[in-house]
């Protein structure tokens, strides 16, 4: 035993040695070096023949520094944490101290095996803090320990973990500021974002010892996360993560920012929005701690900045490479409608242009011209089923642009080509509408311009040619045909053979009461004149054959008389082009005999004309009829303005219709009688027709009977009536 003053002394010389390496281990930068001061101090100081500094790593106590030989300890380290008494990592043990057989383990057992004479362990420890693990001093010769040294090697414990703490928190900054330097020497303007996410990763890997890393940057067009590359290390993740719905970022990483797993996710965030992640991978067993939390924390903070910026300059550099090749696009736009005559040059110049499917509409939404560049013709036809539907919305919009979404979830945009203030077609586009940006639009608008050219270009050759037609139509309808020369030149133009055999056609286009009474006659007129060019272009489309020309108010068709020639297609052609949707339009054509000479054209004009009156007010429900089908009306068409046929219908039905000072009563009995021929006769088909029960036909006709002073049983006599109402028809045709 020694006596109080040498454990007095032996105390305090501790207690000074203890404070001095404290005070020391704080000027260390790393924590090797830290730790390699302790184990010095200690054998200079006390001699021992082993020192060694174990620390936790991995749900393992593993030596990190230690100086002399221990066989045991060397061979059983690392030791799983579950094999060593959480005594060790709480209070400071000596071999002096009796250990109980519970809090004894492997990691007692190989010191004790070392077989050193005296030892003391230290737990590496703040206060409250978990242990960072664990001191071991031996000697192999005899020390005495003395028990109240042991408050004082728990005190430098906590120092040493301290100092290790601190040691630590200096080597984040000096990665820290490793990482400030690898930012300022990439923060440098042109830097690619494959290089930024290069060296980030590389910083990463440094300062957290990942197993792997890697890059996902948010597509705003897109709504979707997409791998960026390059990575570091294995990935096992896919190359897309589309947002749909839910906005919550936690949703599609749930390791965001959470420590204490293998896996954790750092958003990459500049001016409070989200443009990308950063997600590593531990090796197993080994998780993420607070440590590494904040290293990448603070890298991703500084190297979203670097990101976004390298974005927006390429996005710059990428907007001027297109504003070059926009200004080269929009002369080869207007170079086609220097050297083309139709559309499908432009639509395939544009559409290789921008790269997406184009099409050009008519005013009337059907297509003129298409380029195929992401669908396939099975999708343009449905396509094209699916805006018919569609169209009459187009109609009634004002809008310049307009979005469908097809079938298949796709955008399609529509523009109106507008030229002079009319309505000349329509530009659509298969492209999604977050794509349309600025720069695409400007193109668009730049076509629209060069399509309404080209539309009114063509507009302005189809009127020179409508005014030619109109002279020539003026020259050729008349009695008495002047110049002849001049009619068969004009003909030349039209690629018609004046003396070929040809039938006039005449159709009127009327819409329904309700339809002329909710529109003004302004709006009326627009509208017939918008169903005449649908009709037109129709016929056209055809048969290239057909003249289809207006004259005097009326719509006139000259076509070649040719055997197989149909006039009821044609008429079918007239009332297709004319159908107007949630509108009914009625259409009646009335057909010429055919030309045999020059002079016959004026004459089939007339007959053309007559029998369009008659069909109007005669055959509406049939809609179109020859004049070769038109029986008596085509005999007293002849004798209709004689004076003989005045007098001939002042006797028959005048009478009926004055009576009664010309009111309801003349004209019922006036329907009634024609009703009575032109049902030969029969009283009961008669009283059906008119809704009359019997006793009051029979009370009409003989009223009839008094006021003619005539008998209706009377072939003679229902003849001489019938006479008379057809001269009466054509007397008040025009009414």
């Amino acid at each position: 035993m020694i006596d109080s003053k040498k454990r007095q002394l032996l105390v305090e010389q501790i207690d000074s040695h203890l404070r001095r390496t404290a005070r020391q281990l704080i000027k260390f930068d790393t924590l090797d070096e830290t730790l390699n001061y302790l184990i010095e101090a200690f054998c200079e100081q006390f001699s021992c023949d082993y020192v060694a500094i174990n620390l936790k790593l991995r749900g393992c106590l593993a030596a990190r520094v230690a100086k002399g030989e221990s066989f045991h300890l060397h061979h059983a380290l690392p030791l799983p944490l579950e094999r060593c008494s959480p005594r060790f990592f709480m209070d400071a043990v000596c071999s002096d101290h009796v250990i109980s057989e519970e809090e004894r383990c492997s990691f007692l057992e190989n010191l004790e095996q070392e077989g050193f004479a005296s030892w003391f362990t230290v737990p590496i420890k703040e206060c409250d803090s978990d242990s960072f693990g664990v001191l071991v001093i031996g000697f192999r010769h005899y020390v005495p320990l003395v028990l109240d040294a042991e408050k004082l090697f728990q005190e430098f414990g906590k120092d040493i973990a301290t100092a290790i703490g601190l040691s630590k928190e200096r080597e984040n900054k000096k990665k820290k500021m490793k990482g400030m330097e690898w930012l300022k020497e990439n923060a440098c303007l042109g830097s690619s974002i494959e290089e930024l996410i290069s060296g980030i990763l590389e910083q990463v890997r440094k300062g957290t010892h990942v197993e792997s890393a890697f890059v996902y940057l948010y597509d705003e067009v897109d709504h979707s996360f997409v791998y960026h590359p390059p990575s570091y290390g294995p990935i096992n993740a896919p190359e897309k993560i589309k947002i749909e719905g839910n906005y919550h970022i936690s949703s599609y990483f749930p390791f965001i920012e959470k420590i204490g797993r293998e896996e954790i996710t750092v958003p990459l965030i500049v001016n409070f929005k989200t443009i990308g992640v950063l997600h590593a991978r531990n090796k197993k067993g080994k998780a993420f701690s607070q440590e590494d939390l904040e290293t990448l924390q603070f890298l991703s903070s500084h190297v979203s900045v670097l990101i976004e910026n390298a974005r927006l300059y390429k996005n710059q550099i990428e907007d001027k490479s297109r504003l070059e090749k926009l200004v080269v696009h929009h002369q080869e736009l207007v170079k086609q409608t220097l050297v083309g005559e139709g559309f499908s040059e432009i639509t395939n110049t544009l559409a290789q242009m921008i790269g997406h499917t184009v099409v050009l509409f008519d005013r009337f939404f059907r297509p003129i011209s298409h380029h195929l560049i992401d669908m396939k013709q099975n999708q343009l036809e449905q396509l094209f089923r699916q805006l018919d539907l569609e169209k009459w919305n187009f109609f009634q919009a004002n809008y310049q642009e307009q979005w469908v979404k097809l079938a298949d979830q796709d955008d399609f945009g529509i523009w109106r080509v507008v030229g002079g203030g009319d309505l000349l077609g329509y530009l659509g586009v298969k492209i999604s509408k977050r794509e349309a940006d600025l720069l695409l639009r400007m193109t668009f608008n730049h076509a629209l311009h060069v399509y309404a050219i080209q539309f009114i270009k063509q507009k302005l050759v189809l009127e020179a040619k409508e005014q030619v037609k109109d002279s020539f139509l003026n020259k050729l309808f008349v009695e008495n045909i002047q110049n002849q020369e001049e009619i068969i030149e004009y003909a030349s133009i039209f690629h018609l053979d004046i003396f070929q055999a040809h039938k006039i056609g005449i159709f009127s286009i009327d819409l329904n009461d309700d339809v002329g009474q909710a529109s003004s006659l302004l709006e009326t007129e627009a509208k017939k004149t918008w169903i005449w060019e649908r009709i037109r272009e129709n016929l056209l489309q055809y048969d290239r054959d057909i003249i289809v020309t207006r004259k005097d108010g009326f719509y006139i068709l000259i076509a070649p008389d040719k055997p197989d020639r149909c006039w009821e297609q044609v008429y079918a052609r007239l009332t297709r082009g004319a159908a107007l949707e949630g509108e009914k339009v009625e259409i009646c054509l009335g057909i010429s005999k055919s030309t045999e000479r020059l002079e016959d054209y004026y004459v089939c004009y007339k007959q053309a004309l007559q029998t369009l009156k008659i069909v109007r007010h005669q055959f509406k429900r049939k809609g179109f009829l020859s004049f070769d089908n038109l029986g008596s009306y085509s005999i007293l068409y002849d004798l209709r303005d004689t004076f003989a046929a005045q007098l001939f219908l002042k006797n028959y039905l005048d009478p009926l219709l004055s009576y009664g000072n010309g009111k309801g009563k003349g004209k019922d009995l006036f329907d009634t009688l024609r009703a009575y021929l032109y049902k030969n006769g029969n009283l009961k088909d008669t009283a059906d027709d008119l809704f009359i029960h019997r006793s009051s036909l029979k009370y009409r006709l003989e009223k009839i009977e008094e006021i003619l002073q005539i008998k209706l049983e009377d072939a003679e006599e229902r003849f001489h009536l019938m006479l008379a109402y057809k001269l009466y028809d054509l007397y008040h045709l025009e009414d």
